[in-house]
């Protein structure tokens, strides 16, 4: 969804109120058995052997236009490469052996293990296959020859498990080892496997991960500073989360859909100390599974619970300076104890932000041929906020395979707002000093107050490998409150009245409440795998405003009941799966005040297909098509009004219906022990398409100009991201990335001003080198080109650059963090524009450069020993 003009240009919006790689041992495995041929890099008894080495991915948003000569040369290349793989011959019978790996003292499962199956010899020299443990400390090893072999279970801080002689079984029944446990090392040892930092970026079957734990350019900031630095990743001033251009995006965090929207998401954002996220998981064209919301995918944000001992814990501390001498800092601490089957963390984090944005505006009406009126506005606005975020996260192991596990957050937020908009108003054929018709200030003094909390319940069983049972319940509510006072001060003789000829007050209070119950089931069907679930929701939200002498006060109410399934099958490299999603929706919107009241019901089938071919660990294809939908946003229905503005308002459309988007993609993905390269072009469809459009309206004797969201006929986009990824030996890597695209919105439906078509682009790069031990430099950098707007205007380019220097401390324990946002102090957005009715130009700044320097510390026993394990990635 984007802001257009009633010519159907955008226009800036105003602010809105409220089989994967593992690493071991300096080698790559891949659990997909392969042969070995001269076209591949070398094998071992069917495993692919590469380099180790450090491999950051990105992306960035930018659609379509027909990838064009390099993207031709790209697809055949990877397409060349795919179809030359040799198929595995499978000559002797195959045996399975399967157990779970604990810790020796506690019995809490360790997850990334080294499971090794070895030639029955002395030196156990020739492996044979090998995995890693998962989260519950499981693992599988399949298709082995029947025989004799030694069995080798290793991990960072602990002994090695050998056991001669281990036979693998023909059937899993048969094959389970039980329970294996290892016991902590005594003393510090010197590891077989070589360590290495976690890759920057993994290019996964169905999503992009970013691990993000470990970046220069997140230390001491916040979840909203993680998110901004990642490819085709934006967040808008106006709080709009956009992926690959598009604003309809869903945002989860483990796991689970976000209950807040818009600012208030982003502030909850901002409360959360960076290093509380592990990583960030992109999807961009989710199955059935999934929730249907967000026409670009999901974006998932997996906040950390890694405990490297039996007591663990953080501390970080900050502060920063903006080139307006706007001050901030923020601190978090967090402590973690797992033992007897039990696993607690706890967190807390504090952030206080100073913040001065600027606008100027001028807007010429041109009356139809008559003398033109004139605006001319220039702001300042001043924020502070402070926020506090306490989160706990607890399982309990009841027995083996079965789990419980509770996760509460809390969230506290405090903001005051003061602005200064001088306004001209002209009436001629140019805004001079003769033409002034009226001269003024708008002085805003606004307090605003946000708490939520939020609350799951988990129940985890597994039954066998890959065949499970979870449920979870979910309550979460939001209370936020705005209080404003605007004073307007005329003019006399050129200088401004002491006292306010006007005074508006406007008072806003919201209460959204969610609640969920859903259920998941998976389990094998001979050789298919067979995932389904329910999910029911109801949400309510209770709203209303008293502005001046006018009261609005409305209750929405959804609720939807949703089941899937999806059947997934592996013939040789394919990867096979089809699913269904279906959704009964019940609506009700109750605007009190007017004593109106909209009710609404709908079903919707929801299809997904997915078809991979991945040959070898280097090489990916994957085609995929999902529908998904759109609903409107509780700021698009609201009609409580905006008032910060008195040439422009915000007004909502609570007969707003959901968008429908048919969403195609074909992924190729190249991978070199030099790094990689992605190519992924996109095709979406949108039906009943959402659109901010733009309108005139007197109000009060005003021309005010108008902002609602409306539903236009159609909207198609296709294009393609490009996204490489390189890394030179342990000291240098990166990622280049770029998204290009072709839009294409057929608005007749309202009238023929709102169709458009134009292509649009943007990129980023970053790179982080390793200049001594323990010193790292990063630098990240956004652009996105100036483009015209049709019929007649323009976007100027914007651009980002970050840099950051961390130096470890401590023996690796603390590091010490300098990070410069927007280097240049150049984030701002210049464009004009001119249709029939009106000539506008305008520039908005928000924010300036800021230096920012922060500390982090890690502690609890045992965290020494167990580093090794914090830095390795197996994926």
């Amino acid at each position: 969804m984007s802001c257009s003009s009633s010519a159907g240009a955008p226009v800036p919006c105003e602010p809105r109120r409220a089989g994967a790689l593992r690493r071991t041992g300096g080698i790559l495995w891949s659990r997909r058995p392969i042969a070995h041929t001269a076209s591949l890099p070398q094998t071992v008894h069917g495993f692919v052997l590469l380099p180790a080495m450090h491999t950051t991915r990105s992306k960035s948003s930018f659609g379509p236009r027909p990838v064009g000569l390099l993207g031709t040369v790209l697809l055949a290349l990877l397409l060349g490469g795919l179809s030359s793989s040799p198929v595995l011959a499978q000559d002797e019978p195959a045996g399975v052996l399967t157990g779970r790996v604990v810790d020796a003292a506690s019995d809490a499962p360790l997850q990334d293990a080294t499971v090794a199956l070895w030639e029955n010899t002395g030196g156990d020299s020739t492996l044979v296959r090998g995995t890693v443990t998962g989260p519950e400390g499981r693992f599988t090893i399949e298709d082995v020859a029947l025989g004799a072999y030694t069995l080798r279970i290793s991990f960072v801080g602990y002994t090695t498990e050998r056991r001669p002689n281990t036979q693998p079984a023909p059937s899993p029944d048969e094959a389970d080892l039980g329970t294996i446990r290892l016991g902590r090392t005594t003393t510090q040892q010197q590891e077989v496997e070589v360590t290495a930092d976690r890759p920057a970026a993994r290019i996964e079957t169905d999503r992009n991960v970013y691990n993000t734990s470990e970046r220069a350019l997140s230390a001491g900031g916040s979840a909203r500073t993680v998110l901004e630095d990642l490819p085709s990743i934006r967040i808008d001033m106006d709080g709009s989360i956009s992926f690959r251009g598009n604003e309809s995006v869903s945002l989860q965090i483990n796991g689970e859909p976000a209950s807040l929207q818009g600012q208030s998401l982003v502030s909850y954002l901002e409360s959360l100390s960076a290093d509380a996220v592990d990583r960030v998981e992109v999807i961009p064209n989710p199955s059935a599974k999934y929730e249907p919301e967000g026409m670009s995918g999901i974006i998932n944000i997996v906040l950390s619970r890694d405990l490297e001992a039996k007591w663990n814990g953080g501390l970080t501390l900050g502060g920063e300076r903006d080139a307006n001498d706007r001050y901030g800092g923020n601190g978090s601490a967090n402590v973690g104890f797992q033992a007897g089957g039990w696993r607690v963390v706890g967190t807390y984090s504090h952030r206080r932000d100073g913040e001065e944005d600027t606008d100027t505006r001028i807007v010429e009406r041109l009356n139809g041929g008559g003398p033109s009126t004139w605006v001319d506005q220039n702001g300042r606005e001043e924020e502070q906020d402070r926020s506090h975020s306490f989160r706990t996260d607890a399982d309990y192991s009841v027995a083996e395979g079965t789990s419980l596990g509770l996760e509460t957050s809390v969230s506290l937020r405090r903001g005051d707002e003061n602005g200064r908009s001088a306004y001209r108003e002209y009436t001629g054929g140019a805004p001079t000093a003769e033409n002034v018709t009226d001269r003024y200030v708008r002085r805003l003094d606004n307090s605003s107050s946000e708490e939520s909390v939020d609350g799951r319940l988990d129940f985890n069983h597994d039954f066998a490998q890959d065949h499970s049972l979870s449920a979870q319940v979910r309550y979460d509510r939001d209370l936020e409150g705005e209080d404003g006072t605007y004073n307007i001060y005329g003019f006399e003789n050129g200088a401004r009245l002491s006292t306010p000829r006007d005074q508006e007050i406007d008072v806003v209070n919201e209460d959204e409440q969610d609640g969920s119950l859903k259920v998941d089931y998976a389990r094998p069907l001979g050789s298919f795998s067979l995932e389904t679930g329910y999910k029911g929701t109801l949400r309510r939200l209770d709203s209303d405003q008293t502005y001046e002498d006018r009261t609005t006060v409305f209750t929405f109410d959804e609720l939807i009941h949703a089941a899937y399934g999806t059947v997934s099958r592996g013939i040789g490299d394919f990867q096979l799966e089809a699913g269904l999603r279906a959704e009964a929706v019940t609506t009700t919107f109750d605007l009190s005040s007017e004593d109106e009241v909209t009710n609404s019901s709908y079903v919707s089938l929801y299809p997904s297909a997915f078809l991979t071919y991945k040959p070898s660990p280097k090489r990916q294809a994957r085609l995929s098509y999902s529908k998904r939908v759109d609903r409107p946003g509780l700021w698009d229905i609201n009609p409580i009004e905006d008032n910060e503005n008195p040439t422009f308002q915000e007004r909502g459309n609570p007969g707003l219906d959901p968008e429908y988007i048919h969403s195609f993609e074909l992924s190729l993905t190249q991978r070199w022990g030099i790094g990689s390269v992605s190519v992924t072009p996109y095709l979406r469809h949108t039906v009943n398409e959402i659109e901010e459009v733009r309108f005139e309206e007197d109000i009060n004797g005003r021309t005010v100009i108008v902002r609602q969201a409306q539903n236009l006929s159609t909207s198609t986009s296709y294009g393609t991201e490009l996204v490489t990824t390189f890394n030179a030996g342990d000291r240098l890597e990166g990622t280049l990335s770029g998204n290009l695209y072709r839009s294409v919105t057929d608005g007749s439906n309202v009238t023929t001003d709102l169709s458009q078509d134009a292509i649009l682009f943007s990129g980023r790069g970053s790179v982080r080198a390793k200049l001594r031990d323990g010193l790292q430099l990063e630098l990240s950098q956004f652009y996105r080109p100036a483009r015209d707007i049709p019929p007649q205007g323009r976007i100027d380019r914007f651009a980002s650059t970050e840099l950051a220097l961390q130096q470890e401390l401590l023996g690796g324990d603390g590091t010490l963090t300098l990070r410069v946002d927007d280097l240049l102090n150049d984030t701002n957005m210049t464009m004009w524009y001119r249709d029939q009715d009106l000539y506008q130009e305008s520039n908005m700044q928000w924010g300036a450069r800021e230096v920012s320097l922060s500390f982090q510390y890690s502690f609890g026993s045992g965290s020494n020993d167990d580093r090794g394990r914090r830095d390795r990635d197996y994926r």
